[in-house]
This record gives structure tokens, C-alpha cells and sequence, in this order.
């Protein structure tokens, strides 16, 4: 495939994080004047690639156990910072404003990416690979009917922000009222700092995880984005308008795998389950007791979520790695 010729960009290197191998890092510069950093990884003897596409708050180095997860799978990686956070260009002044005006800014780039990074850079199969935020602008863009994808597999995907209907009322009327008010690039208040402190958080319960993202914003602090403001909430609100208005999913023309985590707080799992049983093209399982980032998750949980992952890839990549769910060796060391 064709090399990149893309101005060259550093990882976050710390000792709970090291970088996998075939690993480059390049800032991929956007129509309008932003610039995203992105990683690819290559596979010894790759069998396909995955698009990993990470959720809000989040870096490429955060993945790096489950990038060598997948390179030891037969898959080449490819990844980026979402714009306004990590090392890709920022919004605000304030850069630790987590802000956007529109998820179609988040689409726009996913498919320039897609176009100048995924595609010269590996060959195909290729397969979508998201969590949280990431699986927003993912489904977004097959909905559009693309099918340059053979498949995805979305972890905890924000598809709805609360389970509780009175609260996401009272949520887009606040987000609303105060992006007319010109405050929507003000930030939000109150939000607690989940991936900074272990205890009481709602993200993992496994400690050695929690500690190694908190290390990597340590090492970099202007790769961290702390809360987001009243724009990207409204935004937010808006993506999953359009992801639940009926009939919006029709147009997915590949097999869609969602991995919910059973005591996730952060997003409703239950909206994905409702998904999955209105589109024959989405299947939804669940991941029993673990919280949202099941792939931060503790073993017990990760196992669960890589068995999902290999059986689906098993039927679409035959010939596919997958080593067993138990195997730890294949784990970044």
C-alpha cells in the first residue's frame, strides 16, 4: 500500500502503555485547517484491519493493550484522536473544553480518515471497531448506507445518554436554553472526574487499567479534556435524535455487533437492546456486571467481550487468529 506523507506525530510513551509494534503516528490535516493525529499498526501477517474508533475523553495510547490484541489476531489497526481531544486540534481557547458544534464535524473527519489514512495505508477486509462516543458517528455513517466496512463490532456505544426519560427531558431543555443564551461554549459544571479518580468511578473497576489512562494524561496533560460544554451536549442530543427517529438504522447494509456492559451508568444499554430488536442487521449481547468500558474492564469482563468478538469474526474471517479468550499472553507487556 502507498505510504503516508503526512507530517509526523509522537506517541505518549509510559511503562504501563508501551507502544505496540508497526506502530506510526502522523497529524492528518482537514479541509478546514484542523488537523487529526492518527496511528496505524501493522500486523505481521494481517488477515484484515480494524478501524478503532475511541470515545470521548479518550487517546490512541489508552488502546494500546487492545491494539496488540488485535494485531495478535491477524489485524492491522488503524486509529485517531477524535478532533477536540487528545492530540488533534481543539475547538476552544480553553482547549480542555470537551466541545463541538455538530457530530457531523465527527463524521466529516471519520470519512477523511477513512479516505486518506485506512485505505492507502492497508488493504482491505476492513472492519469498524468503536466504544462509546466513537460508536455515534459510526453508525452514523452506515445509516448513509456504507459499506466499506464488512462488519462492526461497537463496545457500550452511545446511542442514548439516559435511561431516565424525565432526566433526558430536563437535559435537552438545559442544553437547549443555554446554548441560545450564547452559552454553549461555556462548561459544564458538576461532572465528575470519572478516569481521575479510581474510587467511585463509573468506568472500570479494574484499578491497574484506570491507573494507566490516568498516567498517559499525567504524562501529557494536553491530551486530556475534562468536562464537556453545553454546545457538545446539544450536539450530542441532536446525533442521537437521528440515531432513534424512526427507521433511522435502515439503511445498514453490514451485520452489527453491540457489547453491552450490564451495570453501565455512563450511556443506556438498554437503547441498544431496543435497537438491535427493531434492525435485523444489529445483535446485541451483554456483558454481565461490568461497567462502561468493558474493554478496561477486569479479565472476567474483557474475556467475555473477546469471545463475542472472535465468534463474530470467525463467521465473516474463517481463516482468522483468534486466540483463546484466557490467553493473557497476547496482552501488551
Amino acid at each position: 500500500m502507498n505510504e503516508l506523507s503526512l507530517e509526523p506525530a509522537d506517541f505518549i510513551e509510559i511503562d504501563a502503555a508501551p507502544v505496540p509494534p508497526g506502530a506510526k503516528c502522523f497529524f492528518l490535516p482537514t479541509p478546514d485547517g484542523a488537523h487529526l493525529r492518527v496511528a496505524t499498526f501493522a500486523a505481521d501477517e494481517p488477515r484484515g484491519t480494524i478501524v478503532l474508533l475511541n470515545g470521548r475523553c479518550e487517546i490512541i495510547e489508552k488502546y494500546f493493550e487492545v491494539t496488540q490484541e488485535l494485531l495478535s489476531r491477524g489485524f492491522n489497526v488503524a486509529t485517531m484522536d477524535w478532533r477536540g481531544q487528545g492530540l488533534s486540534s481543539r475547538m476552544l481557547a480553553v482547549s480542555e473544553k470537551g466541545h463541538i458544534k455538530s457530530f457531523g464535524t465527527y463524521l466529516a473527519d471519520l470519512k477523511l480518515f477513512l479516505k486518506k489514512v485506512v485505505q492507502k495505508q492497508f488493504p482491505g477486509p476492513y472492519f469498524a471497531m468503536s466504544h462509546s462516543m466513537g460508536g455515534t458517528p459510526l453508525l452514523q455513517l452506515l445509516a448513509e448506507g456504507y459499506d466499506g466496512f464488512e462488519g462492526a463490532v461497537l463496545s457500550s456505544p452511545m446511542t442514548r445518554l439516559f435511561k431516565n426519560l424525565p432526566t433526558r427531558h430536563a437535559v435537552r431543555l438545559m442544553a437547549q436554553g443555554a446554548v441560545t443564551m450564547g452559552m454553549g461554549q461555556k462548561q459544564i459544571f458538576g461532572i465528575p472526574e470519572h478516569s481521575m479518580h479510581f474510587e467511585g468511578n463509573n468506568l472500570t473497576s479494574d484499578e491497574p487499567r484506570h491507573t494507566m489512562f490516568r498516567q498517559l494524561l499525567e504524562a501529557a496533560p494536553n491530551a486530556a479534556v475534562h468536562a464537556p460544554t453545553y454546545g457538545w451536549l446539544k450536539a450530542a442530543i441532536e446525533a442521537l435524535d437521528e440515531i432513534n427517529a424512526p427507521g433511522a438504522l435502515s439503511g445498514i447494509k453490514i451485520p452489527v455487533l453491540i457489547v453491552s456492559s450490564g451495570d453501565d451508568t455512563t450511556v443506556d444499554g438498554a437503547n441498544s437492546v431496543r435497537l438491535g430488536k427493531l434492525y435485523d442487521q444489529i445483535t446485541t449481547i451483554e456483558v454481565a456486571g461490568a461497567l462502561h468500558e468493558v474493554l478496561m474492564e477486569q479479565d472476567v469482563y474483557r474475556d467475555q467481550f473477546w469471545q463475542a468478538f472472535d465468534a463474530y469474526m470467525a463467521e465473516r474471517l474463517p481463516d482468522a487468529v483468534s486466540p483463546a479468550a484466557n490467553d493473557h499472553s497476547a496482552e501488551a507487556s
